[in-house]
């Protein structure tokens, strides 16, 4: 069975280094021959415990500098899809790095995608850490010790030094209870690399292109694009992106930084009414599509359900909206608020409506409501007159009717209002 494997695998890897080498051409005979002298399994599993050593990361101190060579360190832990470009989403079976020239760590790349393959859900290398009978069988049919195999191998996936930092990474002292741990930055490389290969996709993929090009010309496109703005992008390795690690090589020393400044926050719409709410906080302009939409089905030398139905879903949309304003009041002041000076002369039931001090009052005494309703009711039908400069003059038939629909919104919605 991992006989089986590893034909499967070196045929696999022969393909790529072909496509790698030929860069999209056929293949020269020469390039052939040379692919099959590599990939002959002798010459490879030789090749291998001869080149085996520890290289593998995920977070690569070369980054800060090239000649800053800490330990290998590989995060693992289970993936989970958070909706976040993190390690625990990113570093699953193949994410990994690897320190130092990327010609000959190409090649310790193949010998661990080969170790993590897996056969009957055992990886090679737990088969080789265990010592099956399959492993040993499987390196004996090619004359070679098991166990020095094994003490070869294990190199590129067990550090044999201790963990050790470097004088030339960028260090922080964090305080832990009276004294500091001093941590030692790593820069998470297979992150960074995820993040330029998805940022390209969305601005660079040939669905995003073809969009562009018709935005340009004004024509119709069937497929959106979205771009990132405020991107910053960094080099690392200079005209060596090689000696950084072979992530770094394979993007040509280039990584993108997200924009990390703070937001621009909008002045707050809401206001503090100092003598009249609706003359202070209503803006009648904010409702004038809806009063000229209003006009326009009361025009209409009709009357059924359908333009019925939508007066009084264009009176409710007004009515919510008005409501939604000093719920906001509410929500944004604390309580108390209106006994300031400053609003002495703000009237008592608009207090009332605006300030939660006053919650009780509202739960156990109706009569505001009334009151209100009537208020409201007259703004927009008054709001509606003024916008509207050939508006019909409506009279207290009409206020009646969209008090009572004040009315009723105040008590359907009143653990808001």
């Amino acid at each position: 069975m991992i006989e089986n494997i590893f034909e499967q695998y070196l045929s696999k890897q022969k393909k790529l280094w072909l496509e790698r080498k030929s860069k999209g051409k056929d293949p020269t005979p020469e390039l052939l021959d040379e692919s099959e002298i590599r990939y002959e399994k002798s010459v490879w599993l030789n090749k291998a415990i001869k080149q085996a050593r520890h290289s593998i990361t995920t977070h690569a101190s070369t980054f800060t500098h090239p000649d800053a060579k800490s330990s290998c360190f590989k995060f693992s832990t289970p993936c989970a899809n958070n909706g976040f470009l993190s390690t625990n989403n990113v570093n699953c079976k193949n994410d990994f790095d690897l320190f130092g020239n990327a010609a000959t760590d190409s090649f310790v790349k193949e010998i661990y995608l080969f170790l993590i393959e897996s056969v009957d859900e055992i990886t090679i290398w737990d088969h080789l850490k265990n010592e099956s009978n399959e492993i040993k069988q499987f390196i004996q049919n090619y004359n070679l010790d098991f166990n020095e195999v094994k003490i070869s191998l294990s190199k590129l996936m067990i550090d044999p030094e201790p963990p050790k930092t470097h004088k030339l990474l960028k260090q922080v002292y964090f305080p832990v209870e009276d004294n500091y741990h001093l941590l030692s930055l790593l820069t998470p490389s297979v992150v960074m690399s995820e993040l330029l290969d998805r940022l390209n996709l969305i601005r660079f993929s040939e669905t995003a292109k073809q969009a562009r090009s018709l935005k340009r010309d004004n024509k119709f496109s069937e497929y959106d694009y979205e771009d990132i703005f405020d991107l910053t992008e960094v080099a690392f390795g200079g005209s060596k992106p090689q000696n950084v690690s072979i992530l770094n090589s394979q993007n040509a020393g280039r990584a993108y930084l997200l924009s990390s400044c703070p937001p621009i926050l909008e002045k707050r719409t809401v206001r503090l009414p100092r003598t009249d709410f609706f003359a202070q906080c209503l803006y009648r302009k904010n409702y004038q599509d809806s009063f000229v939409q209003l006009h326009k089905l009361m025009q209409l030398d009709l009357n059924n359900i359908n333009i019925r139905t939508a007066i009084r879903n264009i009176i409710q949309f007004v009515i919510d909206q008005v409501l939604l304003q000093g719920f906001k009041i509410r929500e944004y002041y604390s309580e108390g608020w209106s006994q300031q000076e400053y609003y002495a002369s703000l009237p008592k039931l608009q207090r009332i409506w605006l300030d939660s001090m006053y919650a009780e009052q509202r739960e156990n005494d109706s009569e505001w409501r009334k009151e209100l309703s009537e208020d409201i009711a007259r703004w927009i039908l008054r709001s509606y007159e003024k916008v509207i400069s050939e508006s019909e003059m409506l009279g207290t038939a009409e206020i009646n009717n969209v008090k009572q629909r004040v009315e009723e919104s105040l008590r359907q919605a009143k653990e808001f209002f």
